[in-house]
């Protein structure tokens, strides 16, 4: 038996202590058995990344998981649905893991009817497509289209419209031009200035600048009001104001009113020679 002496400010006494029960493992057997634990959980790791790669490069291989189908929904009228599957099915053969979601949108919403487009998997073999169309509120030119969010977009389309829908839509919107493509300016006030002609019953057709910004405004029957690239608004409000004493009684025979007087306005008829007319 082994004793051990223990030292107290107030006791001093012998306590028994049995050493001999404690079994102390050499140093080099302590070694032995962490370094076998560290190679246990080695092997325990290797296998468990080797089994998910495996994993992993089954899901992805595209021969097992293959695009079947694309479903394409929203509500759209113009959109090419056929080109927008196209798009989607040139990335179909990566395989339903391995597809580049973020691309697919981008490459949608490239066409020029899309506005948005979301792109989503469905399991186990599809991809559906939800699309967005744009609104188009005005013409711009000949060629393109201005919409409700000031985008300027060329379809192919309006190259000598057959679509009869889109034919229809073409010839109801306003047209809008100027050579320095201030679409979203000449939008702002063509907003601005239709409620104030529609008062009077003015029928606003379009507007148009020339290289220095003088402004035309187009009414129906092939009516030009001229209002130049100063005082714009105050001349558009003053046509309103002369618009049913001395427009309106003759306008199916005027060809243009010329707001750029100060005081008045000049007034041409079809086939005649101009007259000038003055408002105090």
């Amino acid at each position: 038996m082994n004793y051990l002496k223990l030292n107290n400010d107030t006791v001093s006494e012998y306590a028994y202590v049995d050493v001999s029960a404690q079994q102390v493992l050499p140093t080099a057997e302590r070694t032995f058995v962490s370094a076998g634990r560290l190679m246990v959980i080695s092997v325990f790791v290797f296998v468990a990344l080797f089994l998910a790669q495996l994993s992993i490069d089954h899901f992805r291989n595209p021969g097992r998981f293959p695009i079947r189908s694309v479903v394409v929904e929203g509500v759209y009228q113009f959109a090419d649905q056929g080109e927008m599957r196209n798009r989607v099915m040139t990335q179909a053969s990566r395989g339903f893991f391995n597809l580049d979601i973020d691309n697919i949108q981008k490459k949608v919403e490239e066409l020029p009817w899309v506005k948005n487009a979301y792109v989503r998997r469905v399991w186990p073999d599809s991809i559906s497509v939800h699309v967005e169309e744009h609104n188009p509120v005005a013409r711009w030119g000949d060629k393109s289209l201005v919409t409700d969010n000031f985008k300027l977009f060329s379809p192919p389309q309006l190259s000598g419209v057959a679509d009869s829908e889109l034919s229809q839509l073409v010839d109801e919107l306003p047209v809008l031009y100027s050579p320095e493509r201030r679409h979203v300016a000449l939008l702002n006030l063509l907003t601005e200035t239709r409620s104030m002609l529609d008062a009077v019953e003015a029928p606003l057709e379009g507007m148009v600048e020339d290289e220095r910004r003088s402004l035309t405004l187009h009414l129906k029957n092939d009516v030009k009001v001229v209002i130049g690239h100063r005082e714009v608004n105050k001349r558009i409000e003053r046509f309103t104001e002369i618009f049913r004493s001395y427009v309106a009684p003759v306008y199916d025979d005027i060809a243009q009113v010329d707001m750029r007087y100060t005081n008045g306005f000049a007034m041409a008829r079809k086939g005649a020679v101009s007259e000038n007319l003055r408002v105090q």
